[in-house]
């Protein structure tokens, strides 16, 4: 199912569909400021399994949760205060925090490294849906491979077998966030720059 939103209001029924099927285990492809994504809850084991199946390689990579605030984060991460510092001048904004994970959230993730990264969006869509669902989304750039796709009918000629939903707002300029790693109260950025 494709359904289209309104870039800056998002529609609250359409976003309360995509709130429900993220509910019932499914996958959910959405705007962020940083081009499209796919998303599931990140409490449900089943949709998180459903999520690497359709992306195999990606959990070699840092996982990132999206929250609705820094307050949220620290049920799932260690956030020091040095961390907590940095962060909160910055959230929302197109920034992926590695922190380290807390050890159930890496077991349920099914993840071998110990850090988690964590994201806190500006897009509209997150705000409402936060609204209608009160739990972490485990999200992955809308990609199967290096290339970026930036037209929304080359995504969902790609993804339209493998997802639920995709909440269109039309096209996104690619603009990958910000990846600042606060592990060990170290400032190190991995990619972007931390402003």
């Amino acid at each position: 199912m494709r359904l289209e939103v309104h870039p800056e209001n998002p529609q609250p029924r359409i976003v309360k569909q995509a709130a429900e099927i993220l509910e019932d285990d499914g996958l959910v492809l959405y705007p962020t400021e940083s081009g499209y994504a796919i998303g599931c809850n990140a409490e449900s084991s089943k949709a998180i399994h459903k999520l690497y199946a359709l992306k195999k390689p990606m959990k070699k990579f840092f996982m990132a949760l999206i929250v609705p605030d820094i307050r949220f984060a620290t049920g799932y991460a260690h956030v020091s205060n040095f961390a907590f510092n940095i962060i909160k001048q910055r959230v929302p904004g197109p920034y992926t925090f590695i922190l380290p994970a807390d050890p159930h959230i890496a077991r349920k993730l099914d993840v071998k490294r110990p850090e988690i990264g964590i994201r806190i969006p500006t897009h509209p869509f997150f705000k409402e849906l936060f609204q209608h669902f009160d739990k972490p989304i485990l999200s992955t750039a809308a990609k199967l491979s290096e290339e970026d796709m930036f037209e929304t009918d080359d995504i969902w000629k790609t993804f339209q077998h493998s997802v639920d939903m995709m909440v269109d707002c039309g096209n996104i300029e690619i603009n990958p966030t910000n990846v600042v790693s606060l592990v060990g109260d170290c400032v190190e950025v991995i990619r972007g720059e931390l402003v």
